[in-house]
């Protein structure tokens, strides 16, 4: 695991020559300020109340992204409405596109990122992004997965949320995942096992499970989720209903689902960003697909009613 802090993002930016940054933030601008499409992505709540976490699989992300600024401008006005984003699918080798990334983004900004995880050798990373002035990292682990069930194990981050002490703070697990497309029934039905590790691991009851778990099409029968995960013991915020991916088929692959200790905390707001539909790509020279094959999803969160 490696965790950065805001006061650490400065050393991180330093391993990448300052005018090369200044080149692809300013060939991002276009991207970035146009203010009639920008404003058509939800914004972080302006209640100090309530926080915004999205899960977002940037597909193949590396060098191949960093490398062309529609795109980054793109994933950084997406990325900077977020108080928590849950990335899937970070498949560089190196961190160095993270950093380059990160130094795109405002100072607030941290990140944690767990160990390269796959059988083959297409090996990805879970890398969870953060604002560090309304967030604190208690602890992360990696599922240890002991009877080898998944092509990429869950990776944890357990979050607190900062201001006044006491249990009114929103303390919570983030539980990252991307399922393996032909092993999508196994994986999910192990999910609230990994949960309950996490769980009984910090004993804390509010699991967030996010992610790409590919639950729907030709990968799995979207209408077990609820088996999986019962209306007694979670909430199940993005539904069979929605459309995640930029495909013309309609599939709900990405999901946010949440304990049932943690629906005091859910304001009930939710969303998926079809962000080919909130800018208009006949003006870039990139398809949506450039972007990723799935949109964003988000839930919001109370701060400050948190009674477990």
């Amino acid at each position: 695991m490696l965790v950065v802090s805001p006061m650490k993002t400065p050393r991180l930016r330093k391993a990448v020559p300052a005018i090369f940054i200044l080149l692809i933030f300013f060939s991002a601008v276009p991207a970035i300020l146009r203010a009639e499409e920008r404003s058509q992505i939800p914004v972080t709540a302006s209640l100090p109340d309530t926080i915004r976490i999205y899960s977002f699989n940037i597909q193949v992300f590396g060098v191949s992204k960093m490398a062309n600024p529609e795109v980054t401008g793109i994933l950084t006005a997406i990325v900077s409405q977020a108080d928590i984003i849950a990335v899937q699918e970070v498949r560089s080798a190196g961190i160095e596109p993270v950093e380059r990334f990160m130094a795109l983004l405002p100072e607030k900004y941290s990140y944690v990122i767990g160990p390269r995880e796959g059988r083959s050798g297409s090996k990805e990373q879970y890398w969870i992004i953060y604002d560090a002035n309304k967030f604190t990292v208690l602890g992360d682990e990696t599922w240890p997965d002991p009877e080898d069930i998944f092509e990429r194990n869950p990776y944890a981050v357990f979050f607190q949320t900062n201001g006044s002490t006491g249990n009114s703070n929103f303390d919570f697990i983030l539980m990252n995942n991307h399922i393996q497309p032909r092993r999508a029934a196994e994986e999910i039905a192990a999910l609230p096992e990994v949960a309950a590790y996490y769980r009984d691991l910090w004993q804390e009851p509010d699991v967030l499970i996010v992610g790409d778990f590919n639950a729907d099409g030709y990968y799995y029968d979207e209408s077990l989720l609820s088996s999986v995960f019962p209306e007694d013991e979670y909430t199940i915020i993005i539904t069979n209903d929605l459309d995640t991916t930029v495909a013309d088929s309609d599939n709900t692959y990405d999901r946010i689902i949440v304990t049932s200790s943690a629906v005091e905390d859910y304001t009930g707001n939710y969303g998926v960003i079809r962000f080919d539909e909130q800018y208009d790509f006949s003006r870039y020279s990139i398809s949506p697909q450039k972007v990723s094959d799935h949109y964003p999803v988000w839930a919001e969160f109370f701060t400050g009613r948190d009674t477990d």
